[in-house]
This record gives structure tokens, C-alpha cells and sequence, in this order.
């Protein structure tokens, strides 16, 4: 039997409920492409109605502040109202108040456009044209989040239509639809050498960038526009501010807005300046007339979030040093990242004496770069194995790296090739390792963080593989237990491997257990339990999947989720990389909008 009305997409009507857990989904541009968009109207676990634009792991720009148990949203077909309501059916909110009359002279249905607003129409029965729109939950379109994507500037002098464009210094990724959002034009590191001013602050009229809170840097109070914009030039992490009063309040990430609540605001930004002639720089101090290009693949990990950042992956590899006989300067070849001495790097990690994690291809150290009063915590990746691959691919790849720009993804500051040494020099997390806040001793975290954890590593992936449309494979960790089985059987290497090494991390985070239990050795056991991967297996294939989460009453509650995860899991290790789904596919059926379908692992034998 046909039931899609208990199972709504973008639209509700009269009758239909969206009640725990239940989302809506936008889809991604009109009429014209039906598939599932960036927005969504969510009824949390807590009772919350929230719209968000969940591929940028937003929390949410619009909220219902019900926080009340056993809550849902009801489209009444007697009233045509929606409104809350509680356990008991009592109406605890109203969404609509005023509906055209009489009710059942037309037709109704709310629907979460492809803007991101949740909004209610009428339709007359007799002699309609158009369908009017009665109630929405956005009244300044502009303020849905990233409705102009990444590094994106939404305007709507009118409150109704909606123009998108690229913010100053930024380009489109797509010149045919400017809501896909931009990047930037020229790519600095502005904490490289803050003493260097490559870079102008302008300033947008009537214009501000959203409050996003751990976006928010800092506020300096009691400035004018020139005392705003020297705030912004003097901090190196400050990317932009919005001035209010006499309030500059700094920012790190970008979507900026204007709209009619944003008359008097001013939004400062910086913009790097344009070198006509990049092969034309002027010397550095100290400078050899020689330097080493490291040769091979480096990519950056993923850092999976819960407010700010809980987690660092990155897995960077180079081979061993070619030396040339003329100078190229980084910036020279296009690539906008600081190269360090060597004795720069064993100064600002002490001799390289506190490791904080170690992998396959070396070790990390924490660090601090100094320069007059500013002081940036570091984390430094000493390579140690390398790969043959060719200056200019290592040159290509840098400049992959330089143009990310994800939430969920460490930032590259630079790197430095030097008398054998092979470096990378990243921001430093101080929340640490996955690995640690997963297994450290200290309790585990709760369900709901790592299942979010889980969502964000795979949409920073997700924007690796897909949305930036490169063919970059991150190999989330080099280490025996994530490595595809291609690695090993010298086969061909293609994306396909981050799936199978996500996959491995994904059943790690979701059963707070490490891939591989050494300590289970010599425990005499029925089950197979040693591997995750194996234990996973064993426990669906027996029906007993409840045995992974033992007495934990979150995960019990919201086993249906836990269950999805545990199958995409499996759908990624599976060891022929022609049948794990791509990053997109595993993106979706984490977030519920696709079916997961029976992994092939699980129909062997």
C-alpha cells in the first residue's frame, strides 16, 4: 500500500504530522532539480522545531524554543492552523494564527523551500491563480544560513526576493548559480608572517555577517570604522567583522547578509591584494639561493565538530627531496602557504620534545610560532616514509589544500623541506585526537556527540571529494586496520580508499571501541569480537546488534540510528572498492534521506 503521507518530503498538508525525529528536507532548486537540498525542518528529540541548513553542520537559524518531551507538529485539517503539540495533544505553540476563510474553500499545504524557509500557502478552490502565502518562519530570507553558500553575500532590499553574490576577494564556484557559494580568488595565510600587510580591509554599507557563535572571535567596544578595521588587520585569525554601534565584533568564517535589519551595520572584510606579476617578489631575509620542493601527495584530514572542534585526522606524505638550482619562492608558483626553516620549526616546538600523536608517516608535535606579541599554537607533522611522486603533483596538491575551506577541516598554515627534513605546519586543535577523547580515559561521550561527530568527519569528506570537485584521497589514517585492502595488494589506489578508512572510523566512533581489541587476545570468548569489523558483521548476522551498545539507554533509544550507522559502516569496508558507495551516498544515508539498503557483506554466504 501506497503510504507516502505518513512520510512527508518538502511539503506538508492538512492532516499530516511531523512528530520525533521526523525531518523535512528542501529540495535543491525549484522546479527545476527535485533532489534533496540544503535545508531542513527537524523535530528533535528535545521537543525543538528547528530549520537548519545541515550540510554546513548549522545548528540551526530558526527555532520553536519548545523544550518539551514527546513534542509534535500537527497541521490541524479542520483550522488549516499548525501549531505544537505536547504527549496529552495539547496545544503548547502556534505556528499559524490567521488563515483565509472559510477553510474549506481552499486548498493548503506548507512547504521548506529550496531557501530554506518553512513557509504555508492557500490556494482558492474556485477562480485560483497563485498560491498566497499565509504564515513563514523566516521573515528576512537573508538570515537563513548559507542560503549563498560558503563565503557567499545574500541580498534582499524587500525582505521577499533574493540575490546571491560572492563577498569582495571571493569567486563563484559556479558562475551559473551563485548560491553554490564561493571561494577565494587568492588564498593567504594571513598568520604566516603577520608583519607582512598583503591585504586591504574594505567595508560593506548596510551589511553584516550572521552570529554563529564560536565564529565570533571577539568584541572591541568603543571603536569607530578606523578603529574596527585596524582591529581586523591586527588580528591574523580575524577574517572579517561587523561593526554595530560602537561595537566591532570579529569573526573567522564568512556568509554575510543585507537586508532591512542590517541599515547602519557595517561589515569589514579582508581582501588580498592582487600581485600582477606573481613571479616578481621581493626577497626574504636569509633566503638560500637554493630550497627544496618536497615531491608527493599531501592531504589534510578531517576534523569532525561538536561546537567548535573535537577531533584532528590528516594523514600527509612526501617523498625525498629534489634539489633545484634557482629559487622559487612559494608564493612564485601559487602556493599561498609559509615556508619554514627548519630552525624556525625546532624553536617553536622546543627541540620537537612534546609528541602529541604519532601515525604511519610520522609524528606530531605541538608548538608556538612567535612574532612581536602575537603567538600561534602549532601542531608539526615530521614526515618520515615517503612516496615517488613529482614535484609538480606535490605543487598541484598544495594548492588544492590552499583552496578548501570547510568547518570540519584542519587548516594547513605551511611547510618546510630542508636538508632531509620534511615538515607540515597545521593549526593546532587543542581539544586533541579523536583517538583520545574516543578511548582516553576519561568517560566516553555521550551518543548524540558521537553520532554528530560521526555526520561531521563525513560532510568534511564529503566537500574533499565532492563539493570542491577535486580527485583528492585523504586517507583519514595510514595505519594497518583503515587501509583499504587495496593499499596492500599494490592495486589501483582510487577515493574509494577514505570510504573504506571511514568506514572503519564510523563503527569506531557509534560503538566507542577501537578497531581492533588486543587486550581481548587472550580472553576466551564466543564471540568474535577482536575486530569491529567482524563483530559488527557477527552481531547483524545473528540479529543481535544490541550487543554492541551492551546497557547504553541513548543509543537503545535512538537505535534506529545506531542501526543505519552500524550498515553504512559496512557498506564502506567492503573489501572490492567498486561496490562501497561514494562519500555523497554515505553522506545521505547517515542523514536519513536515502535508504541504506543491505550491505553485501551482509548476503555473503
Amino acid at each position: 500500500m501506497w503510504q507516502s503521507f505518513d512520510f512527508p518530503t518538502d511539503t506538508l498538508l492538512p492532516g499530516q504530522v511531523v512528530d520525533e525525529l521526523t525531518k523535512l528536507y528542501s529540495n535543491e532548486k525549484g522546479t527545476v532539480d527535485y533532489s534533496t537540498g540544503n535545508f531542513m525542518l527537524e523535530m528533535q528529540k528535545d521537543g525543538n522545531l528547528v530549520l537548519s541548513a545541515y550540510r554546513f553542520s548549522d545548528p540551526g537559524y530558526w527555532y520553536t524554543g519548545t523544550l518539551v518531551t514527546n513534542v509534535s507538529l500537527y497541521f490541524d485539517p479542520k483550522t488549516a492552523l499548525m501549531y505544537l503539540v505536547n504527549g496529552s495533544n495539547v496545544n503548547i505553540h502556534a505556528l499559524t494564527k490567521n488563515i483565509s476563510i472559510p477553510v474549506e474553500d481552499y486548498y493548503h499545504r506548507a512547504t521548506i523551500d529550496d531557501h530554506g524557509n518553512f513557509q504555508q500557502y492557500v490556494y482558492p478552490k474556485v477562480n485560483g491563480r497563485n498560491w498566497e502565502r499565509v504564515w513563514r518562519a523566516v521573515e528576512e530570507p537573508c538570515f537563513v544560513n548559507s542560503i549563498c553558500g560558503v563565503y557567499g553575500f545574500c541580498t534582499s532590499p524587500d525582505n521577499e526576493t533574493v540575490s546571491c553574490s560572492c563577498l569582495p576577494g571571493y569567486i563563484p564556484f559556479d558562475p551559473n548559480d551563485l548560491s553554490k557559494g564561493c571561494h577565494p580568488e587568492i588564498v593567504l595565510n594571513y598568520c604566516a608572517d603577520p608583519s607582512i600587510r598583503n591585504f586591504t580591509v574594505e567595508v560593506i554599507d548596510d551589511a553584516d555577517f550572521p552570529f554563529e557563535g564560536y565564529a565570533d572571535l571577539a568584541r572591541v567596544r568603543n571603536v569607530d570604522v578606523e578603529g574596527c578595521k585596524k582591529a581586523v588587520m591586527d588580528d591574523c585569525y580575524t577574517m572579517a567583522a561587523s561593526l554595530v554601534d560602537s561595537r566591532c565584533i570579529k569573526k573567522k568564517t564568512l556568509n554575510a547578509r543585507k537586508s532591512v535589519s542590517t541599515k547602519g551595520i557595517k561589515a569589514l572584510i579582508k581582501v588580498p591584494m592582487k600581485i600582477n606579476d606573481p613571479g616578481i617578489l621581493p626577497e626574504k631575509k636569509n633566503s638560500n639561493d637554493r630550497v627544496y620542493l618536497a615531491v608527493g601527495f599531501i592531504t589534510s584530514g578531517v576534523l569532525a565538530v561538536l561546537s567548535a572542534a573535537f577531533a584532528v585526522y590528516y594523514h600527509p606524505v612526501a617523498r625525498r627531496l629534489v634539489k633545484r638550482k634557482h629559487f622559487q619562492n612559494a608564493n612564485a608558483i601559487g602556493i599561498n602557504f609559509r615556508q619554514f626553516t627548519f630552525q624556525e620549526l625546532h624553536e617553536a616546538t622546543n627541540g620537537f620534545s612534546k609528541t602529541i600523536g604519532r601515525g604511519s608517516s610520522g609524528k606530531v608535535y605541538s608548538g608556538v610560532l612567535s612574532s612581536k606579541d602575537i603567538h600561534i599554537e602549532i601542531a608539526v607533522k615530521k614526515l618520515e616514509k615517503a612516496i615517488e611522486k613529482g614535484e609538480k603533483e606535490f605543487v598541484t596538491e598544495l594548492k588544492i589544500i590552499g583552496r578548501t575551506h570547510h568547518k570540519n577541516l584542519v587548516r594547513l598554515l605551511g611547510f618546510c623541506i630542508e636538508d632531509g627534513h620534511q615538515l607540515l605546519v597545521y593549526e593546532l586543535m587543542k581539544n586533541g585526537a579523536l583517538s583520545d577523547f574516543l578511548f582516553g580515559k576519561e568517560e566516553k561521550p555521550i551518543w548524540i556527540q558521537r553520532a554528530e561527530m560521526a555526520l561531521g568527519i563525513a560532510r568534511g569528506l564529503l566537500y574533499l571529494h565532492e563539493e570542491y570537485q577535486t580527485k583528492t584521497i585523504t586517507n583519514i589514517r595510514g595505519t594497518m586496520g583503515y587501509m583499504a585492502p587495496e593499499w596492500l595488494r599494490n592495486a589501483a589506489v582510487t577515493a574509494k580508499v577514505d570510504i573504506y578508512s571511514f568506514g572503519v572510523m564510523l563503527l569506531e566512533i557509534i560503538c566507542a571501541r577501537r578497531h581492533i581489541e588486543l587486550s581481548r587476545v587472550e580472553e576466551e570468548t564466543e564471540d568474535d569480537d577482536l575486530v569491529i569489523i567482524d563483530w559488527v558483521l557477527s552481531c547483524l548476522i545473528s540479529g543481535k546488534l544490541e550487543k554492541l551498545v551492551g546497557h547504553d539507554s541513548e543509543v537503545l533509544d535512538d537505535f534506529k540510528r545506531f542501526e543505519r550507522m552500524a550498515l553504512v559502516g559496512l557498506w564502506c569496508v567492503h573489501p572490492d572498492p567498486i561496490l562501497r558507495p561514494s562519500m555523497k551516498k554515505v553522506t545521505q544515508m547517515l542523514e536519513g534521506t536515502v535508504e541504506v539498503g543491505i550491505p553485501p557483506l551482509l548476503m555473503k554466504g
